[in-house]
């Protein structure tokens, strides 16, 4: 089994839409996929679990995603740089309501 693990920074809270992408994301790699903060990790594919994990996250919070499996080198690249468009996305439509 291989296990890969990626730091990201969060820039903002993700909204609903995106955790849900994010989850269908997930599901779509063998990988089992884990997010980890603060002494705390979750299931990646588990939606209840990903909103939950999003309302305790703060702005400039790091987390690891932690793929474990056949696929894990491109499960977490690609979910971290999914991560990182969505932060910039979010971020930009926060900057256009102002």
């Amino acid at each position: 089994m291989n296990v890969e693990t990626s730091t990201i920074t969060l820039s903002a809270q993700l909204n609903m839409n995106s955790l849900m992408a994010f989850v269908k994301k997930a599901k779509t790699f063998h990988s089992h996929i884990s997010l980890y903060r603060n002494g705390h990790s979750i299931n990646g594919k588990n939606l209840t679990s990903v909103i939950t994990f999003n309302l305790t996250v703060k702005e400039n919070d790091t987390i690891l995603v932690i793929a474990d499996g056949e696929d894990a080198q491109e499960a977490s690249m690609q979910l971290v740089e999914w991560l990182q468009n969505e932060m910039i996305s979010e971020k930009e439509e926060m900057l256009s309501l102002m």
